[in-house]
Parts: C-alpha cells; structure tokens; sequence
C-alpha cells in the first residue's frame, strides 16, 4: 500500500530512488536466495527438488510476458494501456505475489520437516530467523511493484477510488498465499515435507529470475553506475549482518 500510495497521492517523477531500491532489493534477495534457501532447500533431501526451481523460473519467464515487466520496477507498455492489457498485468503479478506470500504461513511445516530430518532446534530457530529475513526482502520487492502498478493506474485514468481497491486487492495476495500455505498446514497434507520443498524451490526459481533481470539488465551505453554498485553491495552486506 505505500508503494502504492508514492505513486497515487505524491506522483512523484523523480524515480531515482526507485532504481537504488531496486538494486538493493534485487541484492538481497539475490544473496539471501544462494546463501539460505538454496541450502536449506536441498538440506531437507527431497530427490530432483531442482526441477522445482526450473519451474519456478520458467513460470516467472511466462508471467513476465503478461506482466510486462512490472516486477522489474518497470513496464514495457507499447501503445495504450488497455483494460485487457491491465487485466494480464495484474493477475500475473497476484500468481508471482501468491507465491511469494506461502512461505511465511509454513512455521509448523518448517519445523516438522526439520524435526523430520533430524534437526536440532538451533537449526529450527535458523529458518525463523531467515523467514524474518525474506519478509524483509520481499517487503522491499512489493515497493516498487506497487509503485510501478499504481503508475500504470494513473496512466490509464481510472477513478481514484478504483485505483485504490485494485491496490488494496494487491495488497492481500501475498497473505492470502500464506493462509493457504497455513490451511494445508492445519489439515496435515505436506507430512513428508515434500509440498513445502517444492514450493520454496518454486519460489527459489521466480527470485532468481527476478534479481538476476534487474540486476543485469543493461544501463544505457553498458556505463558502470557506481550508486547502483553501492547499493547492490549494501544489500548483499544486509544479507550477511541479518
């Protein structure tokens, strides 16, 4: 909703900020993805979990063609912006957003696959610890999603009040994906772990996606930017400290 909210109340022109914080977040998500959930992922000994994350970056490559970048911090709007064309846009960013919200309603999933596997409960208090850590990076991701979303709104000339639901619907999708993680949680269907692994492999693969394109998506004349380099080092230091 602030993100949102930058777009549809300051309109603020000036996206400058919006580039560092993309650098930063892309970082940090970038680093907390090899340094953390790429170990955790194959430490829980599911076979060819590896596939899960191809997925996950394939389904990311396709929601990309509706979404037209948005996840980027961007869009590549070509002509007007048509109902139609919103419609894509805004249901390919609540599938990326559905997912990215699943892993914060998995604590007793975490903790039985752990306990599963032998874990010591140092181990146990590690996850929760870097569950806090990717609501952090996530939180920053859905920033500038939301700011570019609502530009787009304001680039088609809804009404204020319209704008402002579609945002607040957005705004529900990622702890929609948690309460879902949770119900299947509650009636016990993820025993083996197996679902948890797949999801977060699913998920391992779309923030791959995503940090690696924002990242190294090209500056014009391929110029070394060193604010941006800054920043991408204070995200990838962010993910050490925390």
């Amino acid at each position: 909703m602030a993100g949102g909210a930058l777009a549809l109340i300051w309109k603020w022109k000036n996206q400058n900020w919006l580039k560092l914080l993309l650098a930063f977040s892309a970082a940090y998500l970038l680093s907390l993805t090899v340094l953390h959930l790429l170990p955790e992922l194959y430490d829980f000994g599911i076979e060819q979990v590896g596939w899960f994350v191809i997925a996950g970056f394939l389904l990311q490559v396709i929601l990309d063609f509706f979404s037209q970048g948005v996840e980027h911090g961007h869009a590549h709007v070509h002509g007007p912006i048509t109902p139609a064309f919103l419609t894509m846009v805004m249901v390919s960013l609540w599938i990326h957003a559905f997912i990215e919200g699943m892993p914060f309603g998995a604590e007793h999933e975490v903790h039985g696959a752990a306990e599963a596997h032998g874990h010591s409960h140092e181990h146990l208090h590690e996850i929760d610890a870097h569950q806090h850590s990717l609501l952090l990076g996530i939180g920053l991701h859905k920033i500038t999603e939301a700011f570019v979303l609502a530009s787009l709104f304001l680039h088609t000339n809804l009404k204020k009040l319209t704008s402002w639901i579609l945002l607040a619907l957005f705004a529900c999708i990622a702890p929609l994906g948690a309460f879902t993680h949770h119900w299947i949680d509650v009636v016990g269907w993820d025993i083996d772990g197996v679902w948890y692994a797949g999801m977060i492999g699913v998920l391992v693969g779309i923030l791959l996606h995503v940090s690696t394109i924002i990242l190294f998506e090209g500056e014009m004349g391929h110029k070394f930017n060193w604010i941006k380099f800054v920043a991408i080092i204070a995200g990838i230091a962010a993910v050490g400290l925390i």
